[in-house]
């Protein structure tokens, strides 16, 4: 059994927002932002595999953020601890009729009468799950089948950036006939397809590894999620935006609250620019540090 390295520390809310844009935009795979319950203190931590790495990559980071704290917890532990320990922040999550469900509570949580349960383990390469993008997503797509329950044979939901296919099994299981996901990385694929495994009730979306590009090709999506982060939406507006129907929904996540309006600003000029005689309806929401923004062209 090998061992790892860990580094811990506990930051401020706006310092562990920002280290975690830093982390997705530069894909900074050692490093992660952790809080366990909502009214717990957010936490830095890196794995490593020995000391001397965790050191330089600690150092690497302070020269990006020098407000880190002074001092950090070390510890070393176990492969098999580390794999586990996500767990401990992977809870049970719900709205409406959909719930969430962690794999090992799939025998323990009590779903009410009519809920719509998924199971899946996203492990921490792809987050809990439940983050606050993800929730914003699946809250547009629980808006977006009641409003069309009478076409949910006839819509086409794609998940792009679908990372553990939470948000595209969610779809399939809500009644959504033709679903499916992309990821940029052949990993997530894996864990999608082992997540639709564990969800037997529910039929299994396409996943596929792809980039935007072609990910996107020949795609005319009733629906779009896309829970990618601001530099990855913004150059690639004109491929998204060109994926979605003439009277389709586009949601877009991945957002930090600050950077909303930026996005904004471009969407509605390039769909100004690509659809000058749609009408485009536009709204946001926001979940703690991070918001979304909804296109919703024509009137349906």
């Amino acid at each position: 059994m090998s061992t790892q390295f860990e580094l811990r520390a506990p930051v401020t809310k706006e310092l562990a927002a920002a280290l975690e844009e830093y982390f997705l935009e530069n894909e900074w795979i050692d490093w992660g932002i952790m809080q366990k319950e909502l009214h717990d203190p957010y936490e830095v931590f890196g794995i490593f595999p020995d000391v001397d790495t965790a050191h330089t990559a600690l150092a690497k980071l302070r020269n990006v953020f020098p407000e880190l704290p002074e001092s950090f917890a070390e510890k070393s532990i176990e492969d098999t601890d580390w794999q586990n320990a996500y767990k401990e922040f992977l809870k049970p999550w719900s709205d409406r009729q959909l719930h969430w469900i962690p794999l090992w509570e799939r025998n323990t949580y009590a779903a009410p009468e009519g809920a719509i349960c998924v199971y899946l383990d996203s492990g921490m390469a792809f987050g809990t799950g439940a983050h606050e993008t993800t929730r914003l997503c699946a809250r547009r797509l629980l808006d977006y089948c009641e409003a069309d329950s009478d076409q949910l044979n006839k819509s086409r939901v794609v998940d792009a950036g679908c990372g553990s296919g939470i948000l595209a099994l969610s779809a399939a299981a809500l009644g959504i006939k033709n679903v499916s996901g992309f990821d940029i990385d052949p990993e997530a694929i894996v864990v999608c397809l082992k997540n639709a495994n564990e969800n037997p009730h529910i039929a299994t979306p396409e996943f596929s590894a792809a980039d935007l590009e072609n990910g996107l090709k020949n795609t005319q999506a009733d629906l779009l999620l896309a829970n990618i982060q601001t530099d990855v939406l913004i150059p690639f507006s004109q491929q998204i935006i060109q994926s979605v129907s003439r009277s389709g929904t586009l949601v877009l996540s991945g957002i930090l609250t600050k950077e909303v309006e930026r996005v904004h600003t471009h969407y509605a000029s390039e769909l100004a620019r690509l659809y000058p005689v749609e009408i485009i309806n536009v709204d946001s929401r926001q979940d703690g540090e991070w918001s979304d923004l909804q296109f919703q062209l024509s009137a349906r």
